[in-house]
């Protein structure tokens, strides 16, 4: 794909330019990241002063994070300001946030403390690109990284943390320009717009998007989601994988997708002991967010991309496949007949990912750009179909080698002590890998799913078994 390697809103344009494709499909809201550190009180300004003036040097040589967002229309559109300096709004959350750091600290820095109106960002029809929030607690700094998901995903919020974390070290970072347009031709020609009804409801149209519909009204939760984050040892999850690489059909199963189809499996025993999920229903289906940077763009130009590359991975089972998982106790320590019952699960989850490839990627992209309005083609998993579930990973956010910070208050050069999700109320059922730091033994999962199928899995023997400890 022989792709131009600068789009023209790379420079300090001044007039608006349409995103590609991909952004113009993801959600029109923020993505939310909230780095931890543990910083005395009388360092609170010296820090937040440190920080400020690392936005204001990384706006000037990252000027796309400087852009400002056209959303609230059916084509995204950006703009890039002259002025290189990237908001930072500060606020002291001491009385409200109702926790000191070493408070945070101890209970492991829980989901739950994360979910508060305190934590939202407001929707405009104009908006930046990025915010940065820092919140002070007594004894500690969250640090807000949000990007608007019209501009980037997870990955592209690992490359914010990559470029200010080295500016707060004084280090360098690539300087290359980090933005690249998609490797498909984009459609700028209305009269190659296709009628979205019309387009979805065709059968060609459903057997290329299974996983997608077309929202015709804004879609509401039935009941109120809660979350947890359940702590697995490595080394537990590698024993299982050891187990399963026994068997010639299972191949090499990332711990990733031996974490999704043991918490698909539990997720849905929940879901059914509490009457969420029919007994009678037959398939259940799972979509897992597959970043396909590197499955369509060089190893170059995947590396220096910035912006979304997403697609669903989608994997249909029966019912009765994912129960034959959960039928265990406490007393079951038998990881082989553990990996023998997971094993068809991982192998349908690695088949669905190996699925999005290149020529996948392309079809499907063909048909997004010609659509009338991308907002309304959205995942086929809302508003509130108990058989399907979502699984997405953080693990290799913003917690790898160069990613540590400088700042007053921090001691030497470190990593955040946690990174964890935040916003102003619970998402829909979902699973996150959370970051990991390089050498940690244990692998952080939160989990999103009703109240009363939460209180369920939290009595799932057989799934807490293999649980280390669950953060609230």
């Amino acid at each position: 794909m022989n792709t131009p390697l600068e789009t023209s809103w790379s420079r300090q344009d001044t007039h608006w330019a349409p995103l590609n494709t991909w952004n113009q499909l993801a959600p029109r809201s923020y993505n939310r990241f909230l780095l931890c550190f543990e910083i005395p009180n009388e360092r609170h300004a010296a820090a937040i002063s440190h920080l400020e003036s690392c936005a204001v040097k990384l706006g000037g040589t990252r000027p796309v994070l400087n852009s400002l967002l056209k959303v609230n229309t059916p084509t995204a559109h950006i703009k890039i300001i002259g002025q290189p300096k990237i908001p930072v709004q500060v606020y002291d959350i001491n009385k409200t946030f109702g926790k000191t750091y070493t408070q945070l600290k101890e209970a492991g820095f829980p989901a739950s403390a994360f979910i508060a109106p305190i934590f939202e960002v407001p929707r405009g029809d104009v908006t930046h690109a990025l915010i940065l929030r820092i919140y002070t607690i007594d004894g500690g700094l969250l640090l807000g990284i949000h990007l608007h998901h019209a501009l980037g995903d997870g990955k592209a919020v690992d490359d914010v943390i990559s470029w200010l974390s080295a500016v707060s070290r004084k280090e360098m970072y690539d300087g290359r320009s980090a933005i690249l347009p998609s490797p498909f031709n984009e459609n700028d020609h209305p009269s190659d717009l296709i009628d979205d009804e019309k387009l979805l409801n065709s059968e060609y149209i459903r057997q290329l998007f299974p996983e997608r519909t077309l929202l015709t009204s804004p879609f509401s939760q039935n009941e109120e989601s809660i979350g947890n984050i359940f702590v697995f040892k490595i080394a537990t999850l590698n024993t299982i994988r050891s187990q399963m690489c026994q068997s010639e059909n299972a191949g090499q199963p990332s711990i990733s997708v031996i974490l999704i189809a043991l918490l698909w499996a539990h997720v849905v025993k929940a879901r059914m002991d509490t009457g969420k999920l029919s007994n009678t229903r037959e398939y259940l289906r799972l979509f897992t967010l597959v970043d396909v940077r590197k499955r369509v763009f060089s190893t170059d130009e995947a590396d220096r991309y910035f912006g979304n590359a997403v697609e669903a991975a989608l994997t249909t089972l029966t019912t009765a496949d994912l129960l034959k998982v959960c039928g265990r106790t406490t007393v079951d320590t038998d990881f082989g007949i553990l990996a023998k019952l997971v094993e068809p699960i991982c192998r349908s989850v690695q088949a669905s990912i190996r699925e999005v490839d290149a020529n996948f990627v392309r079809k499907r992209y063909t048909v997004f750009s010609r659509l009338q309005d991308p907002r309304r083609l959205v995942f086929d998993y809302f508003p509130n179909d108990a058989g399907c579930f979502m699984l997405n990973s953080w693990r290799y956010v913003g917690l790898n080698a160069e990613q540590k910070w400088s700042f007053p208050g921090v001691s030497g050069v470190e990593y955040p002590d946690a990174i964890r999700r935040a916003s102003g109320e619970w998402n829909l059922p979902a699973a996150v890998i959370l970051p990991a730091r390089p050498d940690s033994g244990e692998v952080e999962v939160m989990v999103t799913t009703e109240a009363c199928a939460m209180a369920m899995l939290l009595k799932d023997e057989g799934l807490m078994r293999l649980v280390t400890r669950v953060l609230g």
